[in-house]
């Protein structure tokens, strides 16, 4: 299943925690944005992870699912690369 993950985290000690977690699973698209490609059942332990760190009333998470078509698809300007999951050829 390839992810897009951002989020938006007041507390600075809450986001790092956010974001060691997702570096664990993906890489980092850009400052709170991560590619993640991961197995369906992996989706669940994460987001049980970050539902665990962050204040339900002041932060938020999103889920972006990617189809294997939309990945091959994407395009990127200036000095981003495109995440490339290993089971997808673009």
């Amino acid at each position: 299943m390839n992810l897009v993950v951002c989020y938006d985290v007041r507390s600075t000690k809450r986001r790092n925690k956010v974001a060691t977690t997702l570096e664990a699973y993906g890489i980092r698209a850009n400052y709170s944005v991560f590619e993640l490609d991961i197995k369906d059942k992996d989706f669940d332990i994460i987001k049980a992870k970050l539902n665990s760190l962050i204040d339900q009333k002041t932060d938020k998470i999103l889920f972006y699912r990617l189809c294997r078509t939309c990945v091959a698809k994407s395009e990127s300007l200036g000095d981003g690369k495109i995440f490339s999951p290993l089971d997808t050829y673009i």
